[in-house]
């Protein structure tokens, strides 16, 4: 689906004042909004982006943390900044125990019926020995308590430990607003996960499947190991269908013999050093103070990683070089950073908070965009009451200009505006329509085609205002309380 570009109804709004009659005319334009109008001009009649992505797709393939690919998305992504004359551009370092390079999985039920099943091994996942054969069981556990009558009854499975999630119906509408994801805290997800596979391989368990999550073949790709380790368990991703199957066979009470065969798979011999991209656009009376707009550079590597997240990648530098272009001069310094490792757990934003603590007392806001192609609807302060009055008031030109929604204090977790959140900076997260994120993120659809510029647009021109207003406040943004000392 094709939407008109932003100048459609930035024409629209430099006529009609002119078109009503005098007792109808709209108030006159705020200074802020005066100010802010050339941002949004110049991204909407000049803005680069879609070849941004392209490059970072089509010519420079999927970028995995610690791949060859991604480092040089990270190299590729500061040369640009420098090309827009951003300042203080560079790679900051963090390490990885080892990169993984994928291999091939075949699988089948090799009983009741002889049946090829669809798979994909998991992030970090080891090879089996060579094929293996099992029985499939069902393994439902969430903490250790739940494994115990499950002792001594594994040796040999290969285990499945969810049920099939809900399938997309085919006629399900693409573009309706997505809803708030759940928070979480990817480390305690992936410490129990660690203790249960632990006690599948004292076990004897052979193998994991897991659920793709998505439908119509398409795969979800996460890790299976921990901290970019090798997992204790080899795990693959089975297609829906295949894994709707498993599940359908098993309910029959069926008893299932598997096949199974992941090899190829590769890690690195030792750590492997990657980088988040940064660079700057500064501050004038108040340039020790940051506002920060970021998005996550790095991508699985089934499909290019287009909407998951070149173009939040294409947001970031599109604001950086238009913010530049048009020689603004902000009273803060505006901080623009691609991070990597967003895929295993926020690891890139997480390496910088932590390399940076001593500084974060001096960061206003950090904005990220990674919600993909959709247009951005409002601006999730994941939970920040404190910010809602000054930022509506910092943002009424993007209400009056491109109709963005009321501030949303929706918590949505996954991104990286959480690490930012929790070592208590404001962080907050582009909310934004569904588009075909939710089909394609992860997968191996997840490509060029799927783009619509005219939400590239928006999203850069929702950064760029976002960034300079909040840049020209008087004051940061004031903190959440913070929580009071446990009684000694």
């Amino acid at each position: 689906m094709k939407r008109n570009l932003f100048l459609a109804p930035l024409l629209l709004v430099f006529f009609s004042l002119s078109a009503l009659p005098p007792h109808a005319q709209e108030p006159a334009e705020s200074p802020q909004a005066a100010m802010d109008r050339p941002l949004l001009v110049e991204i909407a009649t000049n803005s680069e982006q879609m070849e941004t992505v392209r490059t970072l797709t089509d010519l420079n393939g999927p970028r995995l943390t610690g791949s060859p690919e991604g480092q040089c998305a990270s190299q590729w992504t500061a040369e640009r900044f420098r090309a827009y004359g951003l300042s203080n551009v560079h790679l900051e370092p963090w390490t990885i125990a080892h990169s993984w390079k994928r291999g091939t999985v075949a699988a089948r039920v090799a009983a009741p019926a002889s049946i090829r099943l669809i798979g994909e091994a998991a992030g970090w996942s080891p090879n089996t020995p060579g094929p293996v054969r099992g029985p499939l069981v069902y393994v439902k556990a969430d903490k250790k308590e739940d494994l115990e009558p499950f002792r001594g009854k594994l040796r040999g499975a290969i285990v499945i430990t969810t049920e099939p999630s809900s399938r997309q119906p085919v006629e399900e509408r693409p573009l309706q607003p997505r809803p708030p994801r759940p928070e979480f805290d990817f480390e305690v997800r992936r410490r129990w996960a660690a203790e249960r596979d632990a006690f599948f391989v004292a076990e004897g368990v052979q193998a994991l499947l897991r659920d793709s999550n998505k439908s119509f073949g398409l795969f979800t790709m996460t890790s299976a190991g921990r901290n970019y380790q090798p997992a204790l368990l080899p795990a693959a991703f089975l297609a829906p269908e295949s894994y709707d199957l498993l599940w359908r066979l098993l309910e029959r009470k069926e008893k299932v013999e598997m096949e199974l065969n992941i090899s190829g798979c590769e890690f690195s011999q030792g750590p492997v050093t990657v980088y988040n991209t940064v660079a700057e656009l500064p501050g004038s009376d108040k340039s020790d103070e940051v506002v920060i707009l970021g998005a996550h550079l790095d991508s699985w590597d089934l499909g290019t990683g287009a909407t998951d997240n070149a173009t939040g990648s294409s947001v970031v530098l599109e604001a950086a070089r238009a913010l530049t272009k048009l020689g603004l001069k902000p009273r803060r310094t505006i901080r623009f950073i691609l991070f990597t490792g967003e895929e295993e757990g926020l690891d890139g934003s997480r390496a910088y908070v932590e390399a940076h603590k001593d500084e974060l007392e001096k960061i206003s806001a950090v904005l990220v965009h990674d919600g993909g192609t959709g247009r951005v609807e409002t601006i999730a302060l994941h939970g920040n009451p404190q910010v809602f009055d000054v930022l509506t008031k910092a943002l009424e030109p993007l209400r009056q200009m491109i109709n963005m929604k009321t501030l949303s204090l929706v918590r949505i977790a996954g991104s990286d505006h959480a690490s930012f959140d929790r070592a208590g900076v404001p962080g907050f997260y582009c909310q934004q329509e569904t588009a075909t994120y939710s089909q394609t993120h992860l997968s191996q659809s997840d490509t060029f085609d799927k783009i619509i510029r005219d939400d590239l647009v928006n999203g850069a021109q929702v950064l760029a205002v976002f960034a300079y207003n909040v840049a020209q406040l008087d004051d940061l943004l004031p903190r959440k309380p913070r929580p009071a000392p446990s009684p000694q």
